[in-house]
């Protein structure tokens, strides 16, 4: 067993090391996780059932109100790759590109270390959890090759004509973006918990993007400054001794990009640019509801739905980004199941996120729909515990040129949990 701790350490140090330099954290472009609320691998094995199902201290960034469950210190570290590809074809004829395919290679996307350490008030049944956790967020590569069509003048014919070019491109999206979430957590009777946490993300994204054609090369190098403040509340009761429920809000947020310093190079010629526009993004509140209910010993599942009012998002600012798009409200769905019939517990889920594009002439947003799977050791040892998950999605969108895209998504993750001997109380944990 101590050789087996060693190695989940390791290797969960190396994907948070790897992607410390790697992160994106996209409002409104294709292929982000834009929505993601939580890290716990239990939970994203489990259908993304987060606001009841997180078990670690991964739990302070979906529903902080779980970290008061705990009677020991616990410290969380873990990480994600992402793998996926794309497909853009034509759905009505084109005059100027025709379809291609691209790639997401695989890559650390996502990273946490989460602690937590409960607390007995003295001279009460009051226990008191604090915590606090350090994200970076998305880390993206693409990659592809793509036939376009295109217009030149003919001087044999002395008249436009249609030639088609390979382009091929790659791009890689990184971060200097850290996150820092404090939090706090209240423990009444065993039963009721509350918990509350303060997040703040600053730094910059710095996007790296490349095209190679038969005429010209071309690169970019941007780097822009964002920034946000946000608050996260959650609530978490076990009603009976097999029923548990939790609830999570978000309010209202901005989220701020501001100056953008980009370098392009085109055949090897320098031009570099300093832009001072800036953009508020208003991330509108969003609410979720969870329940987790112990069928036997052996069968655990879990629901979660979650409100997500994108007609209230809106953006300001000294850009000129046109018309703002009309998207309708919605609602995310997961459902999940673990199984302790196996000397590890067994996971799954299915899970519906919406996401805040449209198809054309449509208002409802389009969803990111897939299934999950993992297992791990929670229960196994006093101590110790390790869990992977496994995600697959996929969702697609017609634009208003006639075009499809869409995307398969594949995600694998991994995390290492450490408890302290320092038993404070009951926990909840199964």
């Amino acid at each position: 067993m101590k050789l087996l701790k060693h190695i989940f350490f390791c290797i969960a140090l190396l994907v948070f090391i790897s992607n410390a330099m790697a992160q994106n954290f996209g409002i409104l472009g294709p292929g982000e996780e834009l929505i993601e609320t939580g890290f716990d691998n239990r939970s994203l094995a489990m259908g993304k059932t987060a606001i009841t199902t997180a078990r670690g201290s991964s739990a302070i960034f979906s529903n902080p109100s779980i970290l008061a469950t705990f009677s020991e210190p616990e410290v969380q570290i873990g990480g994600k790759l992402l793998y996926g590809t794309i497909k853009d074809e034509t759905v009505t004829a084109g005059e100027f590109y025709d379809s291609y395919d691209a790639k997401y290679p695989a890559f650390p996307n996502r990273s946490y270390l989460a602690l937590a350490v409960p607390y007995q008030l003295p001279d009460t049944q009051l226990k008191l959890v604090l915590g606090v956790g350090y994200q970076r967020n998305e880390g993206v590569k693409w990659e592809s090759t793509a036939v376009w069509h295109d217009e030149e003048w003919s001087e044999s014919r002395q008249d436009i004509v249609n030639i088609r070019v390979t382009r091929e491109s790659t791009g890689k999206r990184r971060g200097d973006l850290s996150t820092l979430t404090p939090g706090v957590a209240l423990n009444f009777q065993d039963r009721y918990y509350l918990g509350a946490t303060v997040n703040r993300t600053i730094g910059a994204i710095i996007s790296t993007s490349e095209t190679k054609r038969p005429d010209y090369n071309w690169k970019r190098d941007a780097e822009r400054e964002q920034s946000a403040l946000f608050l996260r509340l959650g609530a978490f009761a076990e009603l009976t001794p097999e029923l548990s429920v939790g609830l999570m809000y978000r309010p209202e947020f901005d989220w701020e990009l501001g100056e953008t310093i980009s370098k392009t190079y085109v055949d090897g010629e320098l031009d570099t640019d300093r832009d001072t526009d800036h953009l508020e993004l208003t991330i509108p509140a969003m609410w979720g509801i969870g329940a987790e209910y112990e069928v036997n010993p052996e069968l655990i599942i879990a629901a979660e739905i979650q409100y997500r009012p994108f007609s209230d998002l809106q953006w300001s600012g000294s850009e000129d980004l046109g018309e703002q798009p009309i998207i309708d409200d919605g609602f995310n769905v997961a459902v999940g199941a673990e199984y302790l019939g196996f000397d590890y517990p067994v996971r799954i889920g299915a899970f519906r996120d919406l996401i805040p594009f449209v198809d054309e002439n449509d208002t409802d947003p389009v969803s990111l729909s897939g299934l999950t799977a993992g297992v791990g050791s929670i229960g196994e040892d006093e101590d110790f515990s390790w869990n992977v998950s496994a995600l697959f999605g996929r969702w697609e969108q017609v634009n208003d040129e006639g075009q499809k895209y869409s995307e398969d998504l594949i995600r694998a993750s991994i995390s290492a949990t450490y408890r302290f001997n320092v038993n404070l109380g009951r926990s909840f944990r199964r």
